[in-house]
């Protein structure tokens, strides 16, 4: 699909000067690269695994509130 923007000549420049210091091949890949960060969640393999992880903890019941954790680390509030 093809999306026509009119884009002020001085934010062009910008994003001609970042996609090339990117190594973009072009602004069309640079801007579907933008487009995609800002509409999909960024996760690394390692952020994904990280995240089950945490969801997997959360279901066993291997959490604590902020309270239990400051009260087991003798951490005081304030």
């Amino acid at each position: 699909m093809k999306l026509n923007v009119k884009v002020p000549k001085r934010l062009l420049e910008e994003i001609d000067e970042l996609a090339e210091e990117l190594e973009y091949t072009n602004r069309s890949e640079f801007i579907r690269e933008v487009l995609r960060d800002a509409t999909e969640p960024i996760l690394t393999p390692g952020a994904k695994e990280g995240a089950s992880e945490g969801y997997a903890d959360v279901a066993a019941g291997r959490t604590m509130s902020t309270d239990e954790a400051r009260e087991r680390l003798g951490i005081d509030q304030n």
